[in-house]
């Protein structure tokens, strides 16, 4: 739901969870290469952009 941009804060209602940070270890996994590197490149355009 996250990657399709779904409100964060809507996620940990529906998940159910009272603390953000709980809803972040449990659920945001960082396994795809290609992924990380693509949202490194959008914080390298907006840097460029500034």
């Amino acid at each position: 739901m996250a990657e399709c941009r779904v409100d964060i804060k809507v996620l940990q209602y529906i998940m159910g969870h009272a603390h953000f940070d709980v809803l972040m270890e449990v659920y945001n996994h960082l396994d795809d290469r290609a992924r990380i590197e693509k949202e490194i490149a959008k914080l390298d355009s907006m840097a460029v952009n500034f």
